[in-house]
């Protein structure tokens, strides 16, 4: 399974959602954030961690 990090500056996090997530359909963050694909979530939670923001876990896709 494919995860994406999304990191947003103005509302300082990076959300991880697994890459089918509704959620990142909407792209209500389109110009405000950035998104990058990962292969794992490893991977995600790694990226994440260099960002030096706070790490959320989406809440509709619950990606574990």
């Amino acid at each position: 399974m494919a995860f994406t990090t999304y990191e947003n500056r103005h509302n300082p996090h990076v959300a991880i959602h697994r890459q089918d997530c509704n959620q990142l359909r909407k792209r209500g963050g389109e110009g405000r954030g950035e998104y990058k694909d990962h292969d794992s979530m490893a991977d995600a939670k790694a990226y994440a961690s260099t960002t030096g923001l706070p790490v959320q876990e989406c809440s509709f896709c619950q990606p574990k």
